[in-house]
C-alpha cells in the first residue's frame, strides 16, 4: 500500500481533508500533508496560526465557482483583479489575470503557493503577483489561507499572509466534468475538465486538464454602464470625435472655434469646455465589461516511495490565458503632437482636405469665411471616435493579451536517524505577451495633409497613392455602437480602412519572468522534553533566482531609436516618442539572487500551552541589503472546548527585478485635475529602492462544542517603507487642483517636474490649465507608513439527523477598525497628508476601495443523494473620498454631480442543488445572484466599482461530473 507520508515546505499536520465527492467515498487514509503556516507539526485552523481551509467538497456544493469568484467571496480579501476592467490603472497590464489581496494590503503582499512552494509572479506591467487564474483548477483538492504575516517562515511577500493551492492526494479513477453558465447578453461561460489518478503499491500519479471560456459581455448589454454625460461624465472625453476646430488663414483665425455640426446626432454631448464649444465623446459603448477569454491548464504529478523513508515527488504545470480581441476606444486622445507634448490644437488639416470643406459648410459658416480659410486647427480632437474604427469593422481598437506559465518541481524527502529531510528544486517561467495599438503622430499629420497611405509616393496630396484622412464626422454614417445614424454623412468623404490601418502601429511587449527556487529543510525532535511533550524543530536554507526579460515588437516603441514625434529624429526638445498617446520603453534583462536561512521550534510548554518560534534571514545583496525576521505564536487550550491563540512578529517584502529596473512602463489613468480625461502615466523603476518592513500581531479565541464552532481574531499590521508609486492623481491634484480641467495650475508647485504639459512642456502661471496635462510620471519610492487593523470572526453549526439528513449554517466576516496612511513625503515634498482609507473608495489614491465590512453566510442541507446550499456574499458600501465635482451643461451653467458619491452596499445570494445520480454521476444546478442585483453606482468610467459589484446579473449554471 502507498505510504501516506508527505513532507513539503510549509507543512503542519492535517487529517482526512476533503478531496471531492468520489474521493471521499474511498477508504479514509490518515495523511501527513500540507497545511500552511509552519514547517513542523500542528493542527489546521484551530492552531496558533489562523488558517482557513476550503476543500473541493465545499466548492462542489457551492456550484464550483471560478477561482476569481471564490477569491472575491472571501471576507478577508480586499480589491482584486479578475474582471476585464481596463479602466483600473492596476488592471491595465493584467486584464484577464487574477490576484489575491488579503486584508486589502495589496496583492504583492500576499504570497501564493502551489503545493507549498513558490511560483513566479506574472510579469505583466502593473503585475499584481501570481496569476491565480493559471492555477490547475481541476487538480486542486483544497485551498488554505494563512491570515497572518509569515515572512519568518516563507520569506518575502508574505506580509498579509499566504494562500496555498494544494492538489488532490490519493485520487483514483477518472473524473470528467463540464458546465455551462447562462449569462444574459453574452454567449455564456463554460468549462470542461478531466482528472485521472492511479494509486499503486509504492507510488501514485495524478493527471488533469482543464479548459474555461468566458464570453464577451459588451457594455451596451448593461443599461447601468452607459450613463448620460450630465449624470456621470467619467466615461466621456473632451478630446472628442466629432471634434471642435478653429478655422484659420495661416495662423490667423477666420472665425471662432466651431463644434462639428453632427455632434449630438452621433451620440456626443454638445457642451462647453470653459467658453470653448466641445463635443464630449463617450468611448464606453465601444468597450467590453468582460473580454472573450480562453484559458486552459495541464497538470501532472507523480510520487514514488523507493523505501519506507525515501520518497520522490515530481509535478509539472502548463497553463495559458488567451484574450485575442480586447477592445479599446476607436482611437486614443492625443497627448503629443508634431511639435511635442500637447492635446489642444496640436494637429491641423488644410482646406484641400475634402472633409474640412464639408465641415466648414455644415458648421453654417458664410461663403466669405470659408473662402478666407485655408486650414483648420483641430482644437478638441481625436482621430476616431463615434464612427468607430474602419480598420476594425467600425468597432473599437483591438488588442490582445496572452499569459502563460511553465512550472516544474521535484523533491526528494526522507528520514535518517529520526531526522526528516526534504530537498526540492522548483522552476517556473511566466510570459505576458501584450499588444496595444496606437496612432503614430507623423503618419496622422501626413494623412491630414493628404500624404497618407502605405503606397503614397510623390509630392502631390491626394494623388499617386496618397490619401487624405478626414477628421470630421461627415466621413462616417453613424455611431455603430449606439445604433445612431449620421444625417451629415457624405460617402465620398469616408476614410479608407486601409488608410486607417496605416495610421496605427501595434505596440507589442513581451515580458518573461522566471524563478528558480532551491529548498533544503530538516526537521525532528530534540532529545529532551518539556512538560507538554517533545520539542519539535526545523531548519533550512533557500536560494531564489529571478530573471525578467522585456522585448519590444516595434522599433517605434524603443525610445533609444525613435524618441521624437518624427521617426528617426533624435534632437526634439521634449522626447515623448512617436505615438499620440502611448509611451515608450527599452528592451531589458534583469535578475537578482536571494539567499535565506531559517529555523523554527515547537515548544509544548505544558499540556495546554504550546509556543512556536521562527526566524528567517534573507540577503538580497546590492543596495537592498538583508533582513532578519522573527515570529512567536502561542496557543493556550484554556478548557477542552475553548482556546486562546496569538502571534507576533516582523515580516517584509523585497523589491522585484521590475522595481529595481531603470526601465519604465506606461499606463492610462483618468486624471481628475484634467476633468477626468485619460492621460498617459509613466511608471519608472528605481534601482535604489529598499525593502518594506512590517510588524504584525494577531490575538484570537476558538470555541467548539457539540457541532458549534466560533472563531474570532484581532489582527494588526504596521508597514513601513512601503514600495509604492506616487499616485498620478495625487501628483496632478497637488499641482493642478480639482475641477473640470479649465482651472489654472500652480507652476511653482514642487511636484511640477513630474508632469509634462502641452506646448513643449511649458507652464505659464495664469495661463496653463488642468487640461494641459499631457502625462504624469509616477515615481517609485519607499512611501508612507500604513497602519491597518481589524477583526475576523466566523460561526458554524452542524447538526446531524435533521429530518433524516445533515444541516449546517455559518457566517464569516471581516471588519476594519482602521486603515490609515501616514503623511506621504517624496524628495522632501509632502505629496499628501495623512488620511484614513477605511470606508472610502480611494479611487485617486492608495489602496483602492476599502469597505468597512465584508462577509459571507451559508445554509446547507443534505439528505442521501441530495444536497442544497444557499450562499450569501455581502460587501459594505463606501464613500467616494474625491471632492464633489460640477460640470457645465449645454449652456455653460455648472451642474453638481451626485452620482456615486456613496457607493451602496452590494450583496448576492446563490443557490445550488446537487444530486448524486446512478452510474457515479453528479448533477449540479445553480442560480447565481438570485435577486438580480445590479452593481452599485460609482463615478467611474463604467459607472460601477469593480471591486464591490458584479457585472453578470442573475445567471444560471448547470454542471455534470462523471466518475469512472
Amino acid at each position: 500500500m502507498l505510504k501516506s507520508r508527505y513532507f513539503y515546505s510549509g507543512s503542519i499536520m492535517a487529517v482526512a481533508m476533503a478531496m471531492g465527492g468520489h474521493a471521499m467515498a474511498q477508504q479514509a487514509t490518515v495523511e501527513e500533508v500540507v497545511v500552511t503556516g509552519s514547517f513542523i507539526r500542528g493542527t489546521p485552523e484551530d492552531a496558533a496560526l489562523p488558517v482557513d481551509v476550503i476543500g473541493a467538497e465545499e466548492l462542489s456544493k457551492r456550484g464550483s465557482p471560478t477561482t476569481i469568484d471564490l477569491i472575491k467571496s472571501l471576507p478577508i480579501s480586499g480589491p482584486v483583479l479578475g474582471d476585464s476592467n481596463q479602466f483600473s490603472t492596476t488592471a491595465q497590464g493584467q486584464v484577464g489575470a487574477g490576484t489575491i489581496n488579503l486584508r486589502g494590503l495589496g496583492s504583492l503582499r500576499t504570497l501564493v503557493l502551489l503545493n507549498g512552494r513558490r511560483t513566479t509572479a506574472s510579469p505583466g506591467a502593473g503585475s499584481g503577483g501570481v496569476d491565480t487564474n493559471l492555477m490547475p483548477a481541476a487538480a486542486i483538492g483544497r485551498v488554505e489561507v494563512l491570515k497572518d504575516g509569515a515572512a519568518a517562515t516563507y520569506g518575502s511577500d508574505a506580509i498579509a499572509g499566504v494562500v496555498n493551492f494544494i492538489t488532490r492526494k490519493n485520487f483514483e479513477g477518472l473524473d470528467v466534468a463540464a458546465d455551462y453558465r447562462f449569462v444574459d447578453g453574452s454567449d455564456g461561460d463554460y468549462s470542461a475538465s478531466a482528472v485521472y489518478g492511479w494509486v499503486g503499491e509504492n507510488g501514485n500519479i495524478l493527471l488533469s486538464a482543464g479548459y474555461q471560456h468566458r464570453s464577451e459581455l459588451r457594455t451596451t448589454e448593461r443599461d447601468w454602464a452607459n450613463q448620460p454625460y450630465l449624470t456621470n461624465p467619467s466615461g466621456y472625453s473632451v478630446l472628442g470625435q466629432p471634434p471642435s476646430f478653429l478655422p484659420r488663414n495661416g495662423l490667423t483665425p477666420t472665425a471662432g472655434v466651431q463644434r462639428d455640426a453632427n455632434c449630438s446626432a452621433v451620440g456626443g454631448f454638445a457642451g462647453l469646455s470653459g467658453t470653448t464649444p466641445a463635443c464630449y465623446f463617450t468611448y464606453v459603448p465601444f468597450d467590453n465589461l468582460i473580454e472573450d477569454e480562453d484559458r486552459f491548464q495541464i497538470y501532472a504529478e507523480a510520487n514514488m516511495d523507493f523505501a519506507d523513508n525515501l520518497r520522490l515527488h515530481v509535478e509539472g504545470l502548463y497553463a495559458k490565458t488567451d484574450i485575442p480581441n480586447i477592445l479599446f476606444s476607436p482611437s486614443y486622445p492625443p497627448t503629443s503632437g508634431p511639435n511635442g507634448p500637447g492635446s489642444v490644437g496640436v494637429f491641423t488639416a488644410p482646406v484641400t482636405n475634402p472633409g474640412v470643406l464639408t465641415a466648414l459648410q455644415q458648421a453654417g459658416l458664410s461663403p466669405g469665411v470659408i473662402g478666407a480659410t485655408n486650414n483648420v486647427s483641430l482644437t478638441l480632437f481625436r482621430a476616431l471616435g463615434a464612427g468607430g474604427n474602419p480598420a476594425e469593422n467600425y468597432g473599437g481598437q483591438v488588442g490582445s493579451r496572452t499569459y502563460d506559465i511553465y512550472r516544474v518541481s521535484a523533491s526528494l524527502s526522507g528520514e535518517i536517524g529520526g531526522i526528516g529531510w526534504d530537498t526540492a528544486v522548483t522552476y517556473s517561467d511566466a510570459t505576458s505577451d501584450q499588444t496595444t495599438t496606437d496612432i503614430l503622430i507623423d503618419r496622422l499629420q501626413r494623412a491630414l495633409n493628404g500624404f497618407g497611405g502605405f503606397n503614397c509616393t510623390g509630392t502631390t496630396p491626394g494623388q499617386n497613392g496618397c490619401q487624405y484622412f478626414n477628421p470630421f464626422s461627415n466621413g462616417y454614417s453613424g455611431n455603430p455602437a449606439l445604433g445612431l445614424t449620421n444625417p451629415g454623412y457624405v460617402s465620398a468623404n469616408a476614410n479608407n480602412p486601409e488608410l486607417v490601418r496605416y495610421l496605427f502601429d501595434p505596440q507589442r511587449t513581451q515580458n518573461t519572468q522566471s524563478l528558480l527556487v532551491v529548498d533544503a529543510v530538516i526537521n525532528g525532535k530534540l532529545p529532551w522534553t518539556l512538560p507538554g511533550g517533545d520539542i519539535g524543530w526545523a531548519a533550512g536554507a533557500q536560494y531564489r533566482r529571478s530573471e525578467l526579460q522585456t522585448t519590444l515588437g516595434s522599433a517605434f516603441q524603443d525610445r533609444r531609436i525613435n524618441p521624437c514625434p518624427v521617426p528617426g529624429q533624435q534632437n526634439c526638445a521634449v522626447q515623448t516618442g512617436p505615438y499620440i498617446f502611448l509611451g515608450q520603453s527599452t528592451p531589458s534583462q534583469l535578475d537578482d539572487s536571494i539567499y535565506a536561512l531559517f529555523a523554527e521550534a515547537s515548544l509544548p510548554i505544558t499540556d495546554n500551552i504550546n509556543a512556536q518560534l521562527a526566524i528567517r534571514y534573507e540577503d538580497y545583496g546590492g543596495e537592498t541589503g538583508s533582513t532578519t525576521n522573527p515570529k512567536l505564536a502561542l496557543k493556550w487550550q484554556v478548557f477542552e472546548d475553548f482556546a486562546l491563540r496569538g502571534s507576533v512578529g516582523t515580516t517584509f517584502r523585497g523589491p522585484t527585478p521590475t522595481n529595481r529596473s531603470t526601465n519604465q512602463v506606461t499606463g492610462l489613468s483618468g486624471i481628475i485635475a484634467a476633468g477626468n480625461n485619460f492621460k498617459s502615466v509613466d511608471f519608472p523603476g528605481n534601482p535604489s529602492i529598499g525593502p518594506e518592513k512590517a510588524f504584525t500581531y494577531n490575538i484570537g479565541a476558538i470555541y467548539e462544542r457539540n457541532g458549534f464552532r466560533a472563531i474570532i481574531d484581532y489582527w494588526n499590521f504596521k508597514i513601513e517603507d512601503q514600495i509604492v508609486n506616487v499616485p498620478a492623481n495625487v501628483i496632478a491634484t497637488s499641482v493642478a487642483g480639482v475641477g473640470n480641467g479649465t482651472q489654472f495650475v500652480n507652476c511653482a508647485n514642487p511636484l511640477r517636474g513630474l508632469i509634462t504639459f502641452n506646448n513643449n512642456n511649458s507652464c505659464t502661471q495664469g495661463v496653463t490649465v488642468g487640461n494641459d496635462i499631457a502625462r504624469v510620471r509616477s515615481e517609485l519610492t519607499n512611501g508612507p507608513e500604513i497602519k491597518a487593523s481589524g477583526i475576523d470572526f466566523s460561526l458554524d453549526y452542524r447538526a446531524n439527523d435533521v429530518w433524516g439528513g445533515t444541516a449546517s449554517v455559518g457566517v464569516a466576516a471581516s471588519y476594519y477598525l482602521q486603515y490609515k496612511f501616514e503623511e506621504f513625503t517624496f524628495n522632501g515634498v509632502m505629496v499628501s497628508p495623512a488620511y484614513e482609507a477605511k470606508g472610502f473608495t480611494n479611487y485617486d489614491r492608495l489602496p483602492g476601495t476599502i469597505s468597512d465590512w465584508r462577509a459571507n453566510a451559508y445554509a446547507e442541507f443534505g439528505k442521501g443523494i441530495h444536497n442544497i446550499r444557499a450562499d450569501m456574499t455581502f460587501v459594505d458600501g463606501a464613500i467616494d473620498n474625491r471632492a464633489p465635482i460640477s460640470i457645465q451643461n449645454a449652456t455653460g451653467v455648472l451642474v453638481p454631480i451626485t452620482f456615486g458619491q456613496k457607493v451602496d452596499d452590494y450583496y448576492s445570494m446563490d443557490l445550488t442543488y446537487r444530486v448524486e445520480l446512478p452510474w457515479d454521476t453528479t448533477l449540479t444546478a445553480s442560480v447565481f445572484n438570485v435577486f438580480d442585483r445590479d452593481p452599485s453606482a460609482a463615478r467611474l468610467e463604467l459607472s460601477y466599482d469593480p471591486f464591490i459589484g458584479n457585472v453578470y446579473g442573475r445567471s444560471y449554471k448547470l454542471g455534470i461530473r462523471k466518475h469512472f
